[in-house]
């Protein structure tokens, strides 16, 4: 009797053993569906925020924000990154697991813009692209869409054009009259290169010159100082020098970069 005993008893710890095993498969991948539906994408209209986890297709490289200063956002702390989804919102996620720590949404960012600026500038308030565009433009600013906006040239956040478009400039409002009223077409085009290139380098105290060899007039750029302003807006604080028929032009003025990337002259 013994012998039969100890034979149910082995049989029976065996038997046990595989049901201990075989859970661990099912247990595994359970927890691995979890994660799957952890990491699919949010049904359209909502939003991700702090604590959510985002999808893993956007935690690869191209949708690292690099260039997070010149959209606003204040640096990652180690271990995190800026993401974007391609549609112009940035998330604040860990490296190493995607939790979102910081939401910051582009229609967020509109409103803020027009509280703290009252109205977002396009190409067609420009005064260059208004008065000119049918004219001589020796620099090219309409065909390389120099002007935010033209043929979807804004610094946009698909991570692409983000990193290595530099964004268009729009001078439009009471303040770019201003700095334009004395300059002619072809004057216009040389200049709006030497904004164009200053507002985008980055570099304070730099002097960025024109010159309309036609004419002989001329002029140069000079960056002050770039900020982020109190809604996070990347700007900049400029002066302009034109020299036009025998007589020097002095002028000031302050550029942001509006929700779609452009550089904007504000006052």
């Amino acid at each position: 009797m013994k012998p039969v005993l100890t034979t149910i008893l082995v049989l029976s710890l065996l038997n046990g053993a595989a049901v201990s095993a075989g859970a661990q498969p099912r247990d595994r991948d359970r927890d691995e569906r979890q994660s799957q539906q952890q990491d699919r994408a949010r049904p359209d209209g909502q939003r991700w925020t702090r604590g959510d986890r985002l999808p893993g297709q956007y935690r690869q490289r191209q949708y690292v924000v690099s260039d997070w200063r010149r959209r606003g956002l204040r640096p990652p702390p180690r271990g995190y990154n800026w993401v974007h989804d391609g549609h112009d919102n940035f998330f604040l996620a860990a490296i190493a697991t995607g939790l979102i720590s910081e939401a910051i949404y582009a229609s967020d960012r509109e409103q803020r813009w027009n509280q703290r600026y009252r109205r977002t500038y396009s190409y067609r308030d420009d005064i260059y692209y208004r008065e000119c565009r049918t004219s001589s433009d020796p620099a090219g600013v309409i065909v390389g869409a120099l002007i935010g906006g033209l043929l979807g040239n804004a610094a946009g956040d698909d991570g692409r054009r983000g990193g290595s478009t530099l964004a268009g400039v729009i001078i439009g409002g009471a303040v770019g009259a201003a700095l334009t009223r004395d300059m002619d077409c072809e004057d216009r085009s040389y200049a709006y290169r030497s904004y164009y290139d200053g507002f985008n380098a980055g570099r304070v105290g730099r002097r960025y010159a024109w010159s309309n060899p036609r004419n002989g007039h001329r002029g140069e750029l000079r960056v002050g100082s770039y900020y982020n302003d109190p809604y996070g807006f990347r700007c900049a604080t400029f002066s302009q020098r034109i020299y036009i028929e025998g007589r020097w032009r002095d002028g000031r003025g302050r550029a942001c970069r509006q929700p779609d990337g452009t550089w904007a002259i504000v006052d």
